[in-house]
């Protein structure tokens, strides 16, 4: 049974596809945060547990919720294909509340006794036990459901509305993450119980259990509004060989170079996010060094350190919080986790605004635009000091630069992975973020340790208590320090502009599309049907009715793989900034009247460029230049016999060649035929050409 893809976001399936994946990613960000502070305050400050201190709690927690993602993620992709995509996200939804309830039960087991028994401290270390496990538990959840839940869009929506879509559900769940960090932060510092020399009195955590709890169970009840989805490949047979899945996911990827791009664009972006994340948690860190120096310069200089802050950005957030909240803000990690929050806020609005405007299709033209975004707003932490609303305003701007270049290339992934192996596709491209947030962990322990060693303190505050008069020294030692995150951020905008050379490598007319998207005024009406007519890989030659350059501009724009383009024209049109950006990512312009040298280079390009396994375009519906662009097609098969031939119609009110387009368009169209046999002639190619221009344009 073909499932029916809505044309609307207002269907019943994609609305419970929303609720449920926000519950399911808000319990996981909360139930993250409120283990980093439980276990802390359990077997750090209370239970003083050997060995263990802040850091390695936090990097315990951190480490439960990648290693599913390294144990199941070859797993979750032919699960995902072999079952409807509904029943795997139902079951995991379900799943969901145990685990949940197993929080709750972490979050109350010191309630069992009283708080004088000296079985306490047990109880505390079996409560972070489960509340730790819990992390373990949702991040195998999502090892599961991210799969399930991307791969399902393209069988849910209408291509048309795909951007859209994938920008709604990118937004909302960023939303997500916002609101269940933030959440899960505010509500220990309400809830939370008090460690005084050595006696804990149990708070009421264990409502924050009965808040994840009840989402769980409303979130699985939202689940059940999708309508059935059929197995994508029932077929799929299943192993417990971790590898060999895992190799034949990631094989599929590296025969696509649309997927390539897809799968590599996003782990550096996972990369960035992580190393990001881990440099606000250092400079939060640094801060609270700071802070104590400052303090106990205070001290002994007389002066009263109630006023004092780390920072300005503390001060600025104990301005907006209630006064309930300010003690809190002294808290390193809540800080964080509000600064990180600001990052998500503009991921979030970055997501809604990419999939609006990428309009009915993938706009590739929209990952430089982010890319730059980043680049700017990495930068500016780096050079820019005692600017906390700028500092604010920078980490959100790098939140919407995220989302602007995150949503087409998630959007690419899903619509153009193979219908029977979407899921598998998914779960490769889970595994692979999992080794960039890897890379990421250990490039920036290695590039804060070499920071360190340049700006490294050599004072403790044991040296000011043995000799009092180093403590103006041991503060500037501290402030010195501060340099450190600059630099990481700095670090973070030099490796962006690295990886927006390498997508440039991948596809050379990068920047071209997003000139396109501009010129369209940042909403391209741009329409393509048949993409997938188009293989994903290896040699292809595209033989299109594409005479003019802004009609050129439309196919360029509509492909997702880079196509060297020989546009046969009347005559030279004016130059522009457009037309010259276009000739730099290698477009040939041939007159009608070209000589045969022009037609000649024209033919070796093309004979070089489908010998890479690339793609070629060529304007075939000038009667004039009939013979030599049969001759140039005879040339390019006979020196790629393996090349995939596809017929390609352009039409606009923009493109006075399309004599057919409907008199009432107000959009372009690019429409993909399928493959045409190996030695078709030219007048059966502008036939099928022609044929294109009968196919109405699906809204």
């Amino acid at each position: 049974m073909k499932p029916h893809l809505s044309e609307t976001l207002n269907s019943r399936t994609f609305i419970g596809l929303l609720l449920a994946q926000f519950t399911a990613t808000f319990n996981d960000q909360a139930i993250h945060m409120v283990a980093v502070f439980y276990s802390v305050d359990m077997l750090v400050r209370f239970v003083h547990l050997p060995s263990i201190d802040e850091k390695k709690t936090i990097a315990l927690v951190t480490a439960c919720f990648i290693t599913p993602f390294l144990l199941f993620s070859s797993y979750a992709g032919p699960l995902g294909d072999r079952f409807s995509k509904r029943s795997v996200i139902v079951f995991w939804k379900v799943a969901e509340v145990l685990m949940m309830l197993v929080a709750l039960l972490g979050l109350s087991l010191p309630h069992w006794v009283a708080p004088a028994s000296p079985h306490l401290p047990t109880l505390a270390i079996w409560s972070s036990a489960l509340v730790i496990s819990t992390v373990f538990l949702m991040g195998m959840h999502s090892t599961f459901f991210v799969p399930a839940k991307m791969g399902a869009m393209p069988e849910i929506l209408h291509p048309a509305i795909l951007s859209r879509g994938n920008g709604m559900l990118e937004g909302t769940s960023f939303a997500a993450q916002i609101l269940g960090t933030s959440t899960g932060g505010i509500l220990y510092a309400l809830l939370k119980g008090e460690i005084s020399a050595g006696h804990l009195k149990p708070g009421r955590e264990w409502w924050i259990g009965v808040l994840l709890v009840s989402l769980a169970l409303l979130g699985t009840l939202t689940a059940f509004l999708m309508r059935p989805i059929p197995a994508a490949a029932p077929d799929t047979r299943l192993s417990w060989n971790w590898w060999k899945p895992l190799q034949a996911n990631l094989s599929i990827l590296w025969r696509s170079k649309p997927l390539t791009l897809s799968v590599t664009g996003i782990a550096f972006c996972v990369f960035m996010t992580l190393f990001l994340r881990q440099t606000l948690l250092y400079q939060g860190e640094l801060s609270k060094e700071l802070h104590s120096a400052q303090v106990l310069e205070a001290k002994l200089e007389g002066r009263p350190a109630d006023e004092l802050t780390t920072s300005r950005i503390d001060r600025l957030l104990a301005s907006v919080l209630p006064a309930r909240l300010e003690k809190a803000v002294q808290e390193s990690e809540l800080r964080v986790a509000l600064l990180f929050a600001v990052v998500g806020l503009g991921v979030g609005l970055g997501s809604i605004l990419a999939g609006y405007l990428s309009g009915h299709r993938v706009e590739l033209g929209l990952v430089p635009v982010g890319a730059v975004m980043i680049v700017l707003f990495t930068f500016l932490p780096g050079v820019l000091k005692h600017a906390p609303a700028m500092f604010v305003a920078s980490l959100f701007g790098i939140g919407c630069g995220a989302g602007f270049y995150l949503v087409p290339l998630y959007t690419q992934l899903q619509y153009r992975a193979p219908k029977e192996s979407k899921g598998n596709v998914v779960a490769a491209s889970n595994f692979l973020n999992v080794v960039g947030g890897i890379i990421s962990v250990a490039f920036f322990y290695v590039t804060a340790f070499v920071l360190d060693m340049l700006y490294k303190a050599t004072l403790t505050e044991a040296s000011v208590g043995k000799d009092p008069g180093l403590i103006g020294e041991l503060v500037e030692q501290a402030q010195q320090q501060m340099t450190i995150p600059r630099c990481l951020f700095l670090t973070t905008s030099v490796l962006t502009i690295g990886a927006i050379y390498l997508l440039h490598r991948t596809l050379p007319d990068f920047f071209l599309r997003t000139a396109i998207w501009i010129h369209a005024w940042g909403h391209n009406r741009l329409r393509t049907i048949g993409i997938e007519h188009m293989p994903t890989d290896g040699p292809v030659v595209l033989l299109t009715n594409c005479s003019s350059f802004r009609a050129t501009l439309d196919l360029i724009a509509g492909v997702d793989r880079f196509p060297r383009v020989v546009l046969v024209e009347q005559a030279p049109q004016q130059r522009s900034w457009l037309r010259a950006l276009a000739r730099r990512s290698k477009l040939i312009c041939l007159p009608v009247g070209a000589d045969a040298s022009e037609w000649s280079r024209a033919m070796q390009t093309g004979i070089r460029t489908l010998g890479r396994g690339e793609m070629m375009a060529l304007t075939v519906n000038q009667p004039e230049c009939a013979a030599e662009i049969d001759r140039l097609i005879a040339a390019w098969r006979t020196a790629a016999p393996n090349s995939v031939v596809v017929p390609v119609y352009c039409t606009a009110a923009h493109c006075p060649e399309a004599e057919n387009s409907p008199p009432n368009l107000t959009y372009p169209r690019v429409i993909f035929g399928e493959p045409l046999p190996a030695q078709v002639s030219l007048a059966s190619i502008l036939a099928a050409i022609e044929q294109l221009a009968t196919i109405t344009a699906e809204e």
